[in-house]
C-alpha cells in the first residue's frame, strides 16, 4: 500500500497502535498512555503522517511506554526518512556510483520524493554507519565461515600527503575486514586496526604488506605469535628499482627537457599532419606530398608501439625515448625509402637535426649510462621472482592466467630455490665490483627482506590437496583502490582524487563486500533484506561504529582557536581579569622546565597551540608606527607612511615594502628592504660576533649513512646533502642524541637554543629548520614531528616569552612583539637618499 496526498495538500495519516496487550515488565494490562505524530517518508509508502499510539500498565509507575514495533521496523526511532529509503540511496551512491542529482532525478521521477541534496548527504551517512555496525555485530558469523583461516593484507592509499585510506583485506575471499582513515602511515595511526581485525576474526594464516615501517611495526605482535609476514613481491621490487633508477632517471628526466626535443618532436607531428591537408596553406617543408610512414615514424619515435606502459620502474618511458631515437636513421631507410619528395628530404633532415641535439647533451649521456647498469640489475632480480607485467597493479585483470593452487605452490618453491642462487651469485659479485656497485643494492635488499619473500601458506582438504595459496602481491588491495577511484572518477567527473580521497570516509570501504555474494549471505540473507537487518540493529545493543571521519583536521579545536584569537582581539579587557593560576600547581622551581606548556602534548595540541603563539611578527628592521620613509628615485622623492598594518604610499595602503618598491622602481626592484636602504640600521652599533668556540661531535652511527642515502634517494645534490648533515649533526651534538631518539620537544628546544643563545639570522635559522624537515620527513618518516615549526625566527621569540610567561590555560592570547627601535628613523620621518 502507497499513501497518497490529498488534493489540499494534507498529508494522509496511518495509525501505529503498539502491539502489546500485557506490560513487559509486570506482566499487568496495558492501556493508551499518550500518541505522538511525526512525518515519515519511506520508499515503499512514500510521504505520510505517522500517528503512534503508545502504551503502558497503570500498576507501576516504573513500568516503560511501549511504542509500535511495526513502526519501529519501518523508520528509525525519532527520525523521517525509513530503513528502506536509506539503503536504497546508499546502494546507488557508493555501490552504484551515482552522483547525488542522479538519486534526486530517480527519487522524484519514480517514487514521487523529493529530497535535496543534504539530505541525500545525510542518508548516506547513516547508511554507512549501519552497515558498519552491521558489520561488527555479524563478525562472529562472518569468522565462522572463514575456514582454514584467512590471509590478511594491508596497505594503505594517499593522496600527494594528504593523509589516506587503511584497508584490511581477507586475500582469499576479498572481504574488506576493516578501513580506517589515517593522517600518515605511522604505527600509532595502523596498529589500532590491526589489533581491531584480529579481535574480530583471529590470528590470520600470513600477512602480506609493503615495505613500510609503520606496517613492519603494527604486525610484530603477530610475528611474534608466529604469524608469516610476507612482503609482496611487487613493492620489493619496486623499492629495490627505485633505489637503482630513480636518481639517474630524474637526471635523464631534466636532460630531455633541456634539449627540447619531446617538445619539438611533437610540433613536427603536427607540422606533417597538416601537410596531408589539401587547402593550399602555407607548409613549413614546402608544397608537395608526404608519405604516411614519415608520420608514422615520427609517432614512433615519440610513443612506440603504443602500448601502455608498465609504472615506474617496471618501465623506463624517457630511457625507451632514447633508444628509438638512435634508431632512427635506421627505421627512416626502411620506412620510408628513397625516392622520396622534396618535403619529405627536408622534413627527414629536419629530423636528424632535432636528433643530433642529445648526443650534445652530457647529461643523457650519463644518465643513459647508469640506466643501462641499473635496468640490468633490476631485470635479473624480476626474472628471478618471474613477476609479468600481468602481475602489476595496474594490469588488466583479464590478461591475468590464474593458476591451479597447486603449481602455484611448487612455483613459489622453485622461485625460493632460485633466488637463495642468486644471492650467492650476488656475493662474488659485489666482492669483485665492491660495495658501491649496483649488486651491492641488489644484495642489501635481499639481506633485509629476503626472508620475508616466501613461505606462503596453503589452505588444504581433508585430503591433503591444495585449495588456495596466500598470493605473493598486494594485488588485490592495489584492484581495489583502483576501482574505488574509479568509481570516484565516474560519480564526481574528476581526475584529480586528493581533496576527494580525503573527504572520502573509511567506512565506504565495506560497501565492496555487498558485491560478494557469500559475504551477503552471511550479513543477512540478501541486499532486499538489508533494511530488515538495520532496522534489527537499533532494536540490540551492539557495538557502536567509529564516526565518519572526512579529513583530519581537529574542528572542534580550530573552532576554539577561533573564540580564542576574537577574544584577544576584541576584548583585552578580558585578559586583565583573567582567572591567575594557583601557585601550589606550580612545578618545583629545582626541576628544569624548559618548557612546561610544550613536553608532552599530543601532534593536535602543539599545531594548536602554535596556531595561537606564532602570530605574523612585524619585521625588527622596519621603524615604529607612524615613522616616515624617503626614497629619492630618478630624481623625484617618494615618502612612505609606516602604519600598524602596512604601508601608506599616496593615498593607497600596501600590505609589503616590496610592492611599493616594485612600483616606484617599475618592477625592476625585488626587496622594499633594500630598496629603502633598511638592511644598514640592523648593524649599527652591534659588535661582531665573537667565533664560538667548536663542539664535541656526537656519533650518529647508521644513521649516517641511511640519511645521506634516503636524501641521495629523494634527488639530493651532493652540496645540499652535506650541508643538512652538518645541520642535523650540530642538531645532535646539542642533545646528545640521535635525531631518530627525539621528537619536536628537542627540536623546539634548538631552534629556541639557536634563536635566544646564538641569534642566528634568518637565512641560517632557515636552512637549519629545512635540514631538520628534511630529516624527519625523508629520512625518519615522521613528518608530523616537524609540521608545525614557525617559519620565522620571530615566531620563535613569541614561542620562548610565552612559554616561561605564568597564565592559565583557559585562554592563549596572542602576544604582539614591541617594535624595536632604530636609531637613524625617527618617530615622525626620516629621510632615506
Amino acid at each position: 500500500m502507497r499513501a497518497a496526498a490529498r488534493p489540499d495538500g494534507v498529508l494522509p495519516r496511518i495509525d501505529f497502535r503498539a502491539e502489546v496487550e500485557r506490560c513487559p515488565a509486570c506482566d499487568g494490562e496495558t492501556s493508551i498512555s499518550k500518541s505522538r505524530t511525526r512525518t515519515v517518508v519511506t520508499l515503499a509508502q512514500g510521504q505520510f503522517e505517522a500517528r503512534e499510539i503508545l502504551e503502558r500498565c497503570d500498576g507501576d509507575a516504573g513500568c516503560p511506554t511501549v511504542g509500535s514495533e511495526r513502526l519501529r521496523r519501518l523508520v528509525p526511532p525519532r527520525q523521517r526518512y525509513g530503513y528502506d529509503l536509506i539503503v536504497h540511496v546508499g546502494l546507488a551512491r557508493y555501490l552504484g556510483g551515482r552522483q547525488r542529482e542522479e538519486i534526486r532525478a530517480e527519487l522524484r521521477d519514480r517514487h514521487g520524493i523529493d529530497l535535496s541534496d543534504g539530505t541525500v548527504s545525510n542518508l548516506c551517512d547513516r547508511f554507512l554507519l549501519r552497515l558498519e555496525r552491521l558489520h561488527l555485530h555479524r563478525a562472529p558469523a562472518l569468522r565462522a565461515t572463514m575456514e582454514g583461516g584467512y590471509p590478511l593484507h594491508l596497505d594503505a592509499t594517499c593522496e600527494h600527503g594528504r593523509g589516506g585510506l587503511f584497508v584490511a583485506l581477507d586475500g582469499w575471499r576479498g572481504w574488506v575486514l576493516g578501513a580506517t582513515r589515517i593522517p600518515t602511515e605511522h604505527q600509532d595511526h595502523l596498529q589500532p586496526l590491526v589489533d581491531q581485525v584480529v579481535a574480530l576474526f583471529g590470528d590470520p594464516v600470513a600477512v602480506v604488506r609493503d615495505l613500510g615501517d609503520g606496517i613492519g611495526a603494527a604486525v610484530e605482535p603477530l610475528r611474534q605469535r608466529g604469524v608469516p609476514d610476507l612482503v609482496c613481491h611487487y613493492h620489493f621490487l619496486a623499492a629495490v628499482g627505485k633505489k637503482l633508477l630513480e636518481q639517474p632517471y630524474s637526471l635523464l628526466r631534466d636532460a630531455l627537457r633541456r634539449t627540447g626535443v619531446r617538445s619539438e618532436l611533437y610540433a613536427m607531428l603536427r607540422e606533417l599532419r597538416r601537410h596531408r591537408q589539401q587547402d593550399g596553406g602555407q607548409r613549413t617543408f614546402g608544397p608537395g606530398p608526404i608519405r604516411e610512414d614519415l608520420l608514422a615514424l615520427v609517432l614512433w619515435l615519440l610513443e612506440g608501439d603504443g602500448h601502455k606502459d608498465a609504472p615506474f620502474p617496471f618501465s623506463l618511458p624517457h630511457l625507451h625515448l632514447i633508444r628509438r631515437c638512435e634508431r632512427a636513421g635506421e627505421q627512416a631507410e626502411l620506412w620510408v625509402p628513397s625516392p622520396r619528395t622534396a618535403p619529405e628530404r627536408r622534413a627527414l633532415q629536419h629530423l636528424r637535426s632535432l636528433l643530433a641535439r642529445l648526443p650534445k647533451e652530457r647529461g643523457v649521456a650519463v644518465a643513459t649510462e647508469r640506466l643501462d647498469e641499473g635496468w640490468q640489475a633490476f631485470c635479473e632480480l624480476r626474472d628471478v621472482l618471474r613477476l609479468t607485467n600481468a602481475e602489476l597493479p595496474r594490469a588488466d585483470l583479464r590478461a591475468e592466467q590464474p593458476q591451479l593452487p597447486s603449481l602455484e605452490l611448487l612455483r613459489l618453491a622453485e622461485m625460493e630455490r632460485d633466488l637463495l642462487d642468486y644471492k650467492q651469485e650476488l656475493d662474488k659479485r659485489v666482492a669483485a665490483a665492491g660495495k658501491s656497485s649496483v649488486h651491492a643494492v641488489v644484495l642489501r635488499y635481499l639481506q633485509r627482506h629476503g626472508g620475508r619473500l616466501f613461505g606462503h601458506p596453503a589452505r588444504r582438504d581433508e585430503d591433503g590437496r591444495v585449495l588456495a595459496v596466500v598470493e605473493r602481491t598486494n594485488n588485490a588491495l592495489e584492484h581495489f583502490f583502483g576501482g574505488r577511484k574509479q568509481e570516484l572518477r565516474r560519480r564526481l567527473g574528476r581526475v584529480h582524487l586528493a581533496r576527494d580521497l580525503q573527504q572520502q570516509p573509511a567506512q565506504a570501504a565495506l560497501v565492496a563486500n555487498l558485491r560478494h555474494p557469500d559475504y551477503v549471505r552471511v550479513l543477512y540473507g540478501s541486499l532486499d533484506d538489508l533494511p530488515d537487518a538495520f532496522a534489527e540493529l537499533d532494536g540490540v545493543a551492539v557495538a557502536s561504529a567509529t564516526p565518519l571521519v572526512r579529513d583530519h583536521r581537529d574542528h572542534r579545536l580550530h573552532r576554539r582557536i577561533k573564540r580564542l584569537v576574537e577574544g584577544s582581539t576584541t576584548a583585552p579587557e578580558h585578559a586583565a581579569t583573567e582567572t591567575q593560576p594557583d601557585p601550589s600547581s606550580q612545578p618545583p622551581s629545582d626541576i628544569p622546565q624548559p618548557f612546561p606548556d610544550i613536553e608532552g602534548l599530543t601532534e593536535e595540541q602543539l599545531r594548536a597551540r602554535c596556531a595561537t603563539v606564532f602570530a605574523p611578527a612585524r619585521d625588527p628592521r622596519l621603524p615604529p608606527p607612524g615613522a616616515i620613509l624617503t626614497r629619492i628615485w630618478e630624481g623625484t622623492e617618494h615618502q612612505v607612511l609606516i602604519l600598524d598594518r602596512g604601508f601608506d604610499y599616496q593615498g593607497q595602503t600596501y600590505a609589503s615594502l616590496t610592492a611599493i618598491a616594485r612600483t616606484v622602481s617599475g618592477g625592476r626592484c625585488t626587496s622594499g628592504v633594500n630598496f629603502f636602504h633598511l638592511e644598514r640600521l640592523r648593524e649599527v652599533g652591534e659588535p661582531k660576533a665573537a667565533p664560538r668556540p667548536a663542539e664535541p661531535s656526537y656519533p650518529l652511527g647508521p644513521f649516517s649513512q641511511r640519511f645521506r642515502e634516503d636524501l641521495l634517494q629523494a634527488g639530493y645534490g651532493e652540496a645540499t646533502i652535506r650541508g643538512y648533515f652538518g645541520h642535523v649533526q650540530r642538531f645532535a651534538n646539542h642533545h646528545r642524541r640521535s635525531p631518530q631518539d627525539m621528537g619536536n620537544v628537542e627540536v623546539l628546544q634548538y631552534l629556541i637554543h639557536l634563536v635566544e643563545n646564538r641569534n642566528v639570522s634568518l637565512g641560517s635559522y632557515r636552512a637549519i629548520l629545512t635540514a631538520l624537515r628534511a630529516c624527519y620527513t625523508v629520512s625518519l618518516k615522521r613528518p608530523e614531528e616537524v609540521e608545525f615549526l614557525p617559519a620565522r625566527p620571530e615566531a620563535v621569540h613569541q614561542l620562548a616569552a610565552h612559554a616561561a610567561a605564568p597564565r592559565s590555560s583557559a585562554a592563549w592570547p596572542v602576544p604582539k612583539p614591541a617594535p624595536r627601535a632604530h636609531s637613524e628613523v625617527v618617530p615622525t620621518s626620516a629621510t632615506v637618499s
